[in-house]
């Protein structure tokens, strides 16, 4: 079983004008075993989902639906895997499979669990041993 670890780091940001004070923001970045790193948008299923997709050879390829209109799609080979957002959840859809889910878990254990069911289901991948990483 592959194995990925995710480290945060905190840090104040000035929020960019005089009337705005320092926001506490965070940021995530998950590490794989061949010492490669990739910084998360957010720590959410969206974003665990791409970047460990795209490590394993899947694309974020645009394809045209309509006159000035495309949609973002998940591609290897053949296979292309859609995901559309519905408000705080997200559908994963290749074929006739279809995955909908929460984007975020208060639980790290269950988005643990809903990253591999996408992975494995749909983009054929093996499970990942995700830790969240102690610095």
């Amino acid at each position: 079983m592959p194995r990925a670890a995710i480290s945060s780091k905190a840090f104040l940001i000035e929020g960019g004008c005089n009337a705005c004070g320092l926001q506490n923001t965070e940021t995530f970045t998950i590490h794989f075993e061949d010492r490669r790193s990739e910084v998360l948008d957010n720590f959410d299923v969206p974003s665990l989902v791409q970047t460990i997709a795209q490590k394993n050879g899947w694309r974020e390829t645009a394809i045209p639906i309509g006159i000035s209109e495309e949609e973002i799609v998940l591609k290897k080979g053949n296979e292309v895997i859609k995901p559309k957002y519905l408000g705080d959840q997200i559908i994963y859809q290749a074929g006739d499979q279809r995955i909908q889910t929460k984007q975020r878990f208060d639980s790290n254990e269950e988005l643990f669990e809903q990253v591999n069911s996408i992975l494995v289901e749909l983009f054929k991948l093996e499970p990942y041993e995700i830790k969240i990483a102690v610095e």
